[in-house]
Parts: C-alpha cells; structure tokens; sequence
C-alpha cells in the first residue's frame, strides 16, 4: 500500500489549516482552552458551554460575532468581585457550536434562548452586558422582557441598518456561501479580527489563535456563514424600530477607532433613546473591553452598581 511521503503529509496538513479547511473536535478546544469553571447547559440538541463565577447581582456577558466568552476574561476579573458573572458561549460560537435549525439565529431565536438560559440559571432579572451581536442580542431582549433586566451596557452593538463589515458581507454573499461554509482562510479571518482592533499590534499570537481554533471547531464555520446570512436579511430599516422602546436605564460604550460598526451610529442611539449615557474610547476599535479591558470596565461597572 503507498503512502503519502512525511515531508508531503505535512504540507498537506499545513496547507489545509492554511485555508481554514479542518475541523477541530470539542475534546481537542477542551484539551487547549477548557477550564475547571466550565460548566454545560443542554439546549435544543446543544451543549452550551458557559462560565458562572462571583456573587451578587446578576450580569449576563454576551459576545459579539466569531468570538467567544474568553472575550470577556479582563471585565470577568474585574466585576466578579460585587457580581455574579455568567458569560456564554452563543449558539453558533465557541465550543456551543451550531444549532440544529439555522432559524435558531433570528432575532426571535436568541431572544428565546436567553430566555430559556436565565430559567436554567434560576434568575428572574439580571443586567445584560453585549458586544456587537451580544448588543443586539442584549437590547432587543429588553424590549421582549422589559420587567427581567436590570440595566444594560451595550458596547459597540448591532443597532441600525450599515455596509456590512468586509468578511461578514464576502461569506453571506449567495455565490460565495457554499464555499464558505467549509473553508475559512487563515488570512481572512485575522485579517478581520485585525479589523477589530483600534491597535493591531495589541493581538497577540495566542489570541488569534484561539479566534482560529475555534472558526475550526466542527460546524462552526457553517454557523458563522448561517448567522452572518441570517444578520444580512435582517439589516434593513425597522432593524432599529425598537430602540425607543428600551426601558433599562443603559449606557452605550464605543471604540472610536471602530470599523465595522462606525462610531457616527452614537448620534442616531442619542435621537432615538435620549436617555442613553455614551462613553467614546479614543483609541479603541469594535471589541474594546478585550482590547483595554481595564479602562473599559471602569465606565461599565460605575453603570451597573
């Protein structure tokens, strides 16, 4: 039987990995970026990894797209001290992986899991912290559940109708979907974390691996190419309908070097919900808790005491 030579097995592999074409089992993200507070809630076919540290009021952390609940681990430290903490990995993401039914990634679909994630967690209101999709996912639970949250900090979120970012409008685009489904470039994809950074000398190498190893987890680029399709149809003009029906008393964080979700949106949230508080980050781009967790964490934990 032939094989194939070391030296050519090895490119092979570095070539597939290369273009985002492997896929990474749970056990293996487990083995490299699971820790012992870990914990699993079943979901609709599910395994929704979520972290629960501290004590004290509620805040639920939610990320925003390709990412994950380590985009949290600098907020986490600082806020657990006076809060209970419970930050998630979304259907779709992290080590959750994809949902079943695509649908599941509506706005309809998350209001109804987070719903069903705070019974898990037998908390009746909570505050909700969100970046981006976690932002959008955060407000627009708010206006469903008025009564069950608290306060809100939203932090560079989906909001109202934009030019989608590069990756997310290249990998829903109709042509380019199937191919995407099953392959991510490398380059691609730190080129678009790059993106969300104001500094991008700040990334550091273990950081864009991990955005890398879990794009590989199995099903997960499939779910990025599922929820950037689902974001797509919904970025129209009632997208912000809603917004002047928040009720929580919420604060609005920015980068101002933020290139996917453009700073200038600050003036329509002002417009539509005029009691919102807004701090701008000079300096800063769309993920700015991760990328200066502890200047950022200050504004955030004044509004949540």
């Amino acid at each position: 039987m032939s094989r194939f030579p070391p030296m050519l097995l090895s490119s092979l592999v570095a070539g597939c990995a290369s273009l985002g074409a492997i896929d990474l089992s749970v056990e293996q993200l487990k083995a490299k970026y699971g820790t012992p507070e870990d914990r699993y809630f079943p979901y609709q076919g599910l395994q929704v990894r979520y972290r629960d540290e501290g004590a004290g009021p509620v805040v639920i952390l939610l990320h925003g797209l390709c990412s994950s609940l380590e985009t949290w681990d600098g907020w986490t430290r600082a806020l657990k001290g006076e809060f209970r903490v419970v930050r998630v990995d979304l259907p779709g993401f992290g080590f959750t992986g994809p949902a079943v039914d695509a649908r599941r990634y509506s706005r309809e679909g998350a209001v109804e899991f987070l719903r069903d994630f705070a019974a898990h967690l037998g908390v009746e209101h909570f505050s909700i912290v969100g970046n981006s999709l976690g932002g959008y996912i955060a407000w627009t639970y708010a206006v469903a559940h008025p009564d069950a949250v608290d306060r809100l900090v939203l932090v560079d979120p989906i909001g109202y109708q934009q030019k989608l970012p590069g990756l997310f409008a290249f990998a829903s685009h109709p042509l380019i979907r199937p191919l995407a489904r099953g392959m991510m470039p490398r380059s691609m994809l730190e080129g678009a974390i790059a993106e969300v950074y104001g500094d991008a000398s700040k990334l550091t190498p273990e950081v864009k691996q991990r955005y890398f190893d879990l794009a590989m987890r199995e099903g997960n680029k499939r779910s990025y190419v599922d929820v950037f399709t689902v974001l797509r149809n919904e970025n129209d003009s009632s997208l912000s309908a809603d917004i002047p029906r928040i009720h929580p008393p919420t604060l609005l964080l920015w980068g101002a070097l933020d290139r996917w979700i453009l700073p200038e949106q600050t003036k329509q949230w002002s417009r539509d919900l005029p009691s919102v508080s807004i701090v701008i980050f000079c300096g800063l781009g769309h993920v700015p808790m991760e990328e200066a967790p502890e200047l950022t964490v200050e504004a955030a934990l004044r509004h949540l005491r």
